[in-house]
């Protein structure tokens, strides 16, 4: 009974990272999020909290002391920048034990308003490299060693990167997300062999939220008094990559717990 049970996990397992690699297997270097970015005098009933001034932490103070608590359930801020840290409770597949960054706000192609955002403690076991067509021998940058992460459950077969350097954003002309100091795109430039890769991480697909879905995920977290949390986090926290499955939720968590005290 306990070997059927074995090799019935087994194969399990096998197929879960067939279809993993199966659903990974044709990505390209970055992803247009296809969203048209929001403008501040739109009236919405979630942009009712989707502004803040802008965090001015002293970057020599430690990491715990550098986040800022923004809120929970229905007086959470959202704007692109922050990241949602999910209840105890949770218990949708992707968002269950997860730290959501928020990193676009906007109409989408079909001029629908939706906030998008990617998980970022939910590692694949596969380098972007690996993930990339090309020859290997192609590949020599360090930055293709970068874990790949799974930032949600939409999107297509490509992959997108964010990244902290300053030099990168300029010479590709992205504008910061937020006030988070993390930038979108630029792998172009990344893929030299001066690179920090520690200021980069890659995603595919990404959690996607209409207002009202948003809101209604907020407001609902509220009834077991255990609600979605807003923070602002330093950017090396985001995008690390020595994050496993729950990993930031956990130690965020811990933090917003002792904040609460």
């Amino acid at each position: 009974m306990t070997n059927r049970m074995s090799q019935s996990v087994c194969i399990l397992f096998l197929i879960c990272s067939l279809l993993l690699t199966e659903s990974i297997s044709a990505f390209t270097s970055r992803l247009d999020n296809g969203i048209t970015p929001h403008s501040k005098g739109q009236t919405r009933k979630i942009h009712s909290r989707c502004f803040s001034s802008p965090y001015s932490g002293d970057s020599s103070t430690s990491e715990n002391s550098s986040i800022r608590f923004l809120g929970k359930g229905s007086n959470a801020i959202v704007r692109p920048g922050v990241v949602l840290i999910a209840p105890a409770d949770e218990f949708h597949h992707f968002m269950r034990e997860s730290a959501v960054f928020i990193y676009a706000m906007g109409l989408d192609d079909h001029d629908e308003y939706v906030i998008r955002g990617v998980i970022i403690d939910h590692p694949t076991a596969f380098t972007i490299g690996e993930m990339m067509d090309g020859e290997d021998d192609s590949k020599t940058a360090p930055v293709y060693s970068n874990l790949l992460y799974r930032g949600g459950d939409m999107g297509g077969e490509s992959a997108f990167m964010f990244h902290s350097d300053e030099e990168i954003a300029k010479k590709a002309d992205h504008e910061m997300v937020g006030t988070s100091g993390i930038y979108q795109g630029g792998f172009e430039y990344a893929a030299s062999s001066d690179f920090d890769t520690n200021k980069a991480k890659f995603f595919f697909h990404f959690m996607e939220f209409t207002e009202q879905e948003l809101e209604n995920m907020l407001v609902d977290s509220e009834s077991d008094g255990d609600p979605w949390v807003s923070v602002e986090i330093p950017s090396n926290m985001v995008l690390s990559s020595e994050y496993d499955r729950g990993d930031a939720w956990a130690r965020l968590r811990n933090i917003v717990t002792q904040h609460n005290k």
